[in-house]
């Protein structure tokens, strides 16, 4: 339906100039309705634009013909740019609203998992109070319930609740996928320089695409595979380190690593897109990335700058 009300103003228009000979702008106009297609097709536009689109485009082509001025068709071509321009900007926002939902349900099962914890701490508590003696199962009952709540506290000790979230959905995912995950969070990652949604965004890429690859070695070397998410902010640069076990990859995947054409070593059909995200936001914050593959363990290398942090020192030194 899309495509049919997308299409019609094309067909007419160049219907028109071939009827009156001027073929340069049919031609440019054939290309016109070709970039059309794809866009009706996977384009996520309300219908309501589409609609008004093609009357925008329809009054294009009564302008032309009522002045007889066949040119001004060319101005269908304009107007298809400025929806190209909204609908990447529809798509953009589209994305980040899914990210943040997705995170959302992420901090509910934060927030759930907290109020259990709170509502068994008064059985442990007692448990604990009431046993008589010191015995190996107490020590162990003990360390079993210390290393419960340590392992939480330290995801959201000075942590946002979008990247607490993140980080607990991540280490719950690792648990299902019999991947050891560990961190080591020197620096709170919610003081990164990145908006929230690229916080999710890159945190979530190296994670998944982290816990994924330990996942396919431990199913193959029949054993736990392990990552490491090591971050701390050192002389106003960040630094991230992302660690985790292996396959051995092709050499043509990891020449076109963290570049526009990455390839994906999932199953199925991926493009490599979590990759080239990471990319993009390190460049966008002009910081450093580097990997390195060494047997099967793969190092992820982060450098980012503390931009507010140096914005602060420069208005304090311009203030001396």
């Amino acid at each position: 339906m899309e495509l049919f009300i997308l299409l019609i103003p094309w067909v007419l228009a160049v219907g028109w100039m071939f009827w009156t000979k001027h073929l340069v702008i049919a031609a440019l106009l054939c290309i016109g309705a070709l970039f059309h297609i794809p866009l009706a097709k996977k384009g996520p536009a309300p219908f309501l634009w589409l609609v008004m689109s093609a009357l925008l485009q329809l009054c294009w082509i009564a302008a032309a013909f009522f002045t007889d001025t066949p040119f001004l068709t060319l101005g269908m071509i304009v107007q298809l740019i400025a929806l190209l321009v909204m609908m990447q900007t529809v798509r953009e926002e589209k994305q980040r609203r899914m990210a943040m939902a997705a995170n959302f349900e992420q901090q509910k099962a934060l927030l759930y998992e907290l109020r259990r914890q709170r509502h068994d701490l008064q059985k442990h508590a007692a448990a604990l109070l009431h046993h008589d003696g010191e015995s190996g199962a107490i020590s162990a009952y003990k360390a079993d319930v210390h290393s419960r709540y340590i392992e939480l506290d330290q995801i959201i000790r000075g942590e946002s609740n979008v990247i607490a979230g993140i980080l607990y959905s991540y280490l719950e995912q690792a648990k299902e996928q019999e991947v050891f995950l560990d961190y080591h969070i020197q620096h709170p990652l919610s003081g990164l320089p990145l908006s929230e949604f690229e916080c999710v965004s890159f945190l979530g890429n190296m994670l998944e695409n982290a816990i994924e690859a330990a996942a396919e070695f431990g199913k193959n070397k029949e054993k736990p595979g392990k990552v490491c998410l090591i971050c701390r902010r050192q002389s106003g640069i960040w630094i991230i380190h992302c660690q985790n076990d292996t396959l051995p990859l092709p050499e043509h995947i990891i020449e076109r690593m963290f570049t526009n054409k990455a390839t994906s070593t999932k199953a199925g059909h991926h493009e490599g897109i979590g990759t080239r995200e990471i990319n993009r936001i390190v460049n966008k914050y002009r910081g450093v990335l580097d990997f390195s593959v060494i047997q099967n363990q793969f190092t992820l290398k982060i450098k980012i700058p503390d931009i507010r942090e140096n914005k602060r020192n420069a208005s304090k030194s311009s203030m001396d």
